[in-house]
């Protein structure tokens, strides 16, 4: 049986690499791509040779086809950094375990960190860092990859068209960020040797600590949720507060025994158990008014500051603005009417082989990422929010009616079997989509005629970066329903008398004191799976407990006072059935 175990850890861990393996491979075909376009030379209505951009897709009065491309590529970057993030946070979490410092099955993995390995350590603060800087870069260069061209026509540039182009810098970028976070976490999966936990289901993690004395069951906690269970008395306001996500390991005293208490018809909230979902709440509404405000700066730079140039000529800044806001459009998708304020970039011969700035690029890179660093960086820490209370679901269905099953569950299908995983999947990839409206870059082209009037043919004048007001409202809006969502799932307090332990390992183990068999029984079709509840009374005193059997647990008794065990041995741990 142990050696089953050990070649399922050996399969899992192989996948998890394979998916890192195949997440680096796309990124380095995203640089050989990007370095190949980058070489080349394309012509776009009709003008001179365009370096690094490449049109895709006919011109068109509307935006609606550069969106649509916007969008996949947005997903594109939170399905690979999701990959690669759940290698380095499968990393973090296994050497955690192996300083004694796990104590929640939920952490914010990049604003968590190992203590040893000093700044080499792939986990630690310095990696980390490095990491979240190459999070943001991922993207940031995500939304330049896309870039709306441009075309004005006629005498007078009254005619509009559009088309997608492909910007082949930014694909170098993205592939590069994607490559190097593939480099960390692939070091921390070989630096985490055999403490390789690959499972993010939080009960197979606590029977796995348990079985290697990582964690001990203390008695006579059968009642006492993650709040409660630190203290000895039945009030649990006489607790310090709730324990935090790398609390010191401090060894149960077996001589200790707490007080009987009643059970509760509510069970506390995620946002009181776990200090880190009460940051991500925070954060994440902290985000709302600076973006609200940003988008009011862009109001009045479209207004008074619309007019300024460089000395070199090569930069300028542009604005369309209006004091009375139902002159300019509301759209959803970026136009040419909308609110904006930007810079623009000129080339140095628009008649003939057009180029940007050597500077221009990098610029333009840092002023995606400072702006979407706040968004990126509040969007990954929800996953506290998100984990933390999907944790606390899958314990609770230990009371229903079918049970829960700790069988380890290939990552991919653990993730999109939770609702709470899908939405915050959803949640990025839609609010990088807006963002990448709110700020986006644009390859401006236009016709030129001659002294007759006839055209002569289209130059590329440069590409503006343009911030939207509308767009960051509007994305401004979208968080608010983000966060009002899963300020909800922080605020929920369960129902029912089972204990809320929120992935609280050492909680769990008090709560669980038996689990069921390694392998199916002959004549159940189903993996084994777990039943909480009532187990027996005596003396007065109550226990609740955990079984396999489900004829062997019972409704709680609201009135009992529940404090008791079904083995008194203070040696006593949480039992394991063997098949």
């Amino acid at each position: 049986m142990e050696e089953s175990g050990k070649l399922a850890d050996a399969n899992r861990r192989k996948n998890t690499l394979a998916a890192l393996g195949a997440s680096m491979a796309f990124a380095v075909i995203c640089i050989i791509a990007g370095a190949v376009l980058s070489t080349s030379t394309h012509t776009v209505a009709g003008s001179g040779t365009v370096h690094s951009l490449i049109p895709i897709l006919s011109p068109s009065s509307s935006t609606i086809n550069i969106s649509m491309i916007s969008l996949v590529f947005s997903i594109i970057a939170t399905i690979f950094t999701e990959i690669i993030g759940f290698a380095h946070s499968t990393s973090l979490r296994s050497i955690l375990i192996d300083e004694g410092r796990l104590r929640f099955n939920t952490n914010a993995r990049l604003f968590t960190a190992s203590k040893k390995g000093g700044w080499a350590n792939p986990n630690g603060r310095l990696m980390n860092a490095l990491m979240a800087l190459l999070l943001v870069m991922s993207y940031a260069s995500s939304e330049l990859v896309v870039m709306r061209l441009q075309h004005l026509e006629g005498p007078d540039y009254s005619i509009t068209k559009y088309r997608p182009g492909l910007s082949a810098p930014p694909i170098i970028v993205f592939g590069i960020s994607l490559f190097l976070q593939g480099v960390i976490s692939l070091f921390g999966a070989y630096h985490c040797g055999p403490y390789w936990l690959e499972s993010t289901n939080v009960l197979a993690t606590t029977k796995w600590q348990i079985e290697r004395n990582i964690i001990v069951r203390r008695q006579h906690r059968c009642m006492r949720n993650v709040l409660q269970g630190q203290s000895t008395t039945p009030d649990p306001r006489t607790t310090a507060g709730p324990p935090t996500a790398l609390d010191p390991l401090i060894p149960p005293d077996p001589l200790t025994t707490p007080d009987p208490l009643e059970p509760s018809a509510r069970q506390p909230s995620a946002w009181s158990a776990s200090p880190a979902v009460k940051t991500a709440v925070i954060v994440v509404w902290g985000l709302i008014p600076v973006y609200t405000i940003w988008g009011a700066i862009i109001y009045a730079l479209s207004i008074y500051a619309f007019e300024w140039k460089s000395k070199s000529g090569n930069i300028q800044t542009i604005g369309i603005g209006s004091t009375k806001l139902s002159e300019i459009s509301w759209a959803f998708l970026p136009n040419e009417n909308e609110l904006s304020f930007g810079v623009a970039y000129l080339t140095t011969h628009a008649k003939e082989a057009a180029s940007l700035p050597s500077w221009a690029w990098p610029s333009i890179l840092l002023a995606f990422m400072a702006i979407q660093s706040g968004l990126t960086l509040a969007l990954h820490y929800c996953e506290a929010i998100i984990n933390t209370t999907r944790d606390e679901h899958i314990w609770r269905q230990a009371a229903d009616d079918r049970g829960v099953a700790i069988s380890q569950q290939w990552p991919l299908r653990a993730a999109l079997s939770s609702w709470r995983n899908v939405f915050l999947l959803v949640g990025k990839s839609f609010c990088h989509w807006i963002f990448g409206h709110s700020l986006t870059a644009v390859g401006e082209f236009a016709q030129s005629f001659d002294n007759s009037g006839a055209l002569t043919g289209s130059n590329f004048l440069g590409i503006e970066v343009l911030a939207t007001c509308a767009q960051v409202w509007y994305l401004s809006a979208v968080l608010v329903g983000f966060a009002t969502v899963t300020t909800v799932m922080a605020k929920y307090k369960p129902r029912g008398p089972q204990p809320a332990a929120y992935g609280h390992f050492q909680t769990l183990a008090d709560l669980i004191d038996e689990w069921p068999p390694e392998r199916p029984i002959p004549g159940y079709k189903l993996d084994p799976v777990l039943y909480w509840g009532h187990k027996r009374d005596k003396d007065g005193v109550c226990h609740a407990g955990t079984s396999s059997d489900k004829s062997l647990v019972h409704p709680v008794d609201m009135e009992g006072m529940y404090g008791g065990e079904l083995d008194e041995e203070p040696s006593s741990t949480a039992k394991t059935q063997c098949v």
